[in-house]
């Protein structure tokens, strides 16, 4: 009964959600766009250790840039180790573009002030250096701009990696973005491209961790932020880039948007419930899977059909976590993972916190 119930909870909690939101989508809000033409854009690619993707990318984003009248592209390499500076030189006579050196590793909204304090135009473009784009991705995504209410513009990461391979996590993620979109009030931007007004940025204090939600909240008080989903952002392999690091990094940054009562006010009692729901309420999943699974181990010395679900289930966590593993890449075993490491991200903040009085926040580059 524990089980069904805790195992009814975790799916109502991805359910509902989107069923609200469905429901209140505004009828007269269709998603098509004027075709007014903007041209002038500047577009800011932070730079870290990228040296690997930095040529093509930088190619690619100049070619994208030339459809305008007026165009620049900025770079912001966040003293990088690895020779990026190089390849930097490389453009430094193209006098549309615009290379910053921080001479010493500020982090990601250093980077973003500074750039944008150098940015001459009106629309802002922000840009990773890791993630593909589909051509013409760049003209699509200020169309929305046409309409005085949208303050930003988010590009879709593809449920489809750079291999091929499909992510479930991924396009739920982008069932429930796609959805907060019709209704104007997305919950966060896609870091690695994404669009603003220029009068809509606010400087990011130096600190915070996650910068794209936090900056999407503030935006969020004046005007509407969609998702295009017609531009398509390509990532490496999911199950790849989840780690543990990634996600306590993730979890800290929530708390932390928490902590900043100033941004929750002034969201609107619909705001707040999108995010709590969004982003918050799913935080809860890994404690009830893990009660479950303690509760399983419990019942096991009671009743032999308990005890072959422990093993299974301690079979399936131990699969999923060793590397080697055929667990690894199947798709329960990344979420069975992802769902342990925060559960285990949760543990270490609040004992950094609580016991050792350590602050659980910190800003590593995460590339």
């Amino acid at each position: 009964m524990v089980l069904l119930c805790i195992a009814a909870f975790v799916l109502l909690l991805y359910l509902i959600y989107p069923v609200w939101i469905a429901c209140i989508i505004p009828g007269d809000n269709p998603e098509r766009f004027v075709k007014e033409k903007i041209n002038s854009v500047s577009l800011i690619l932070l730079a870290y250790n990228g040296g690997i993707h930095l040529p093509l990318k930088i190619q690619f984003l100049i070619e994208e840039l030339s459809g305008f009248q007026s165009y620049e592209l900025i770079i912001v390499d966040d003293c990088s180790t690895d020779g990026t500076t190089e390849i930097l030189d490389k453009v430094k006579g193209n006098d549309r573009v615009k290379t910053i050196l921080n001479p010493t590793n500020r982090g990601i909204p250093y980077s973003m002030n500074l750039a944008v304090d150098h940015a001459e135009n009106d629309i802002i473009v922000f840009c990773d250096q890791r993630q593909l784009l589909v051509r013409g991705i760049l003209k699509k995504i200020i169309e929305p701009f046409s309409f005085s209410e949208v303050g930003a513009v988010s590009g879709c990461i593809s449920s489809y990696d750079k291999k091929g391979r499909h992510s479930i996590a991924r396009w739920y993620e982008n069932l429930l973005k796609s959805l907060e979109s019709k209704t104007g009030n997305l919950m966060g931007v896609y870091g690695p491209f994404y669009a603003i007004r220029k009068e809509c940025y606010e400087a990011i204090p130096g600190d915070i961790i996650l910068d794209d939600l936090y900056l999407s909240l503030r935006i969020l008080r004046r005007k509407k932020i969609i998702l295009f989903k017609d531009c398509k952002i390509i990532d490496d392999d999911f199950t790849a880039l989840y780690d543990y690091r990634r996600a306590r990094r993730y979890l800290a940054g929530l708390i932390q948007i928490l902590g900043e009562k100033e941004i929750i006010r002034d969201l609107s009692v619909r705001q707040r419930t999108m995010l709590i729901w969004h982003k918050y309420l799913r935080l809860v999943i890994p404690f009830f899977l893990v009660m479950a699974y303690i509760f399983t181990g419990m019942m096991s010395f009671r009743s032999p059909g308990y005890l072959v679900v422990f093993g299974f289930l301690t079979v399936l966590v131990a699969f999923s976590v060793m590397p080697g593993f055929p667990g690894m890449s199947t798709k329960t075993g990344t979420l069975v993972r992802i769902n342990l490491y925060y559960f285990l991200a949760w543990a270490d903040i609040l004992v950094s916190r609580y016991v050792f009085r350590k602050s659980s926040w910190n800003n590593p580059r995460i590339n």
